[in-house]
């Protein structure tokens, strides 16, 4: 895939990951105030459409070190998956203590064992790149978070399955994204890694019963 390609892509997935994030909530869905629970910094991306000069602006800004040249979205992959197990590990944990189901307990344990896996690969890598690895969820997440915080019984139960559901459907596209085009020898296997946890959690999440698919966005061409 040449630069130009990966940045069409990356730019709509990136829309796609925030949209899918923000729109896991029911319609009528309300966050808990709760000032104490864990808070993000937003970010920004660009939907700009790309052109020749972009192109060469993002052949431009991949860094180079010592395990091959890092770019944007590798960056992205890993400050999301740091982000996404800081999510996912709080409200697994609620779902070991509040659900009567067991799938969706067994579930929960095995995102959280696999997640506290990543988190530890994704540390390694970002030291050893000396990169800057976020400590909080994203905003669009800790809506999700304050959301499930006061929900109990099978409320909780379906918000924790299709909140998990929809964003691991989304994180999906990314990482395999950059296990295919990345340049970086470190990144690479770690996406791969990634890609396999992801599915299994899905293939868990369905199990549990619980999946909403009628709510699941239409793939696009």
């Amino acid at each position: 895939m040449t630069d130009r390609k990966l940045r069409r892509v990356t730019t709509a997935l990136f829309a796609s990951l925030t949209l899918g994030l923000a729109a896991c909530a029911p319609p009528n869905a309300q966050p808990a105030a709760n000032p104490g629970v864990l808070q993000g910094q937003p970010g920004s991306n660009s939907t700009a459409p790309a052109s020749r000069s972009d192109a060469a602006a993002d052949e431009g800004t991949l860094s180079e070190t010592p395990f091959g040249a890092l770019s944007p979205v590798d960056r992205k992959l890993l400050s999301l998956v740091e982000q996404t197990s800081l999510r996912e590990i709080t409200t697994s944990i609620w779902a070991q203590e509040r659900s009567a189901n067991p799938a969706v307990r067994e579930a929960a344990r095995v995102i959280i064992e696999q997640h506290k896996d990543l988190e530890t690969r994704d540390k390694d890598i970002s030291t050893r790149m000396n990169l800057p690895i976020p400590g909080q969820p994203s905003p669009d997440m800790q809506v999700g978070i304050t959301r499930m915080q006061t929900e109990t019984g099978d409320v909780f139960d379906r918000d924790y399955v299709n909140t998990l559901r929809t964003a691991h459907a989304q994180a999906l596209i990314l990482v395999s994204t950059v296990r295919a085009d990345t340049r970086n020898t470190l990144v690479r296997p770690f996406a791969g890694v990634a890609g396999d946890y992801i599915k299994t959690h899905i293939e868990l999440l369905e199990k549990t019963g619980d999946v909403d698919y009628a709510s699941l966005p239409v793939p696009a061409l």
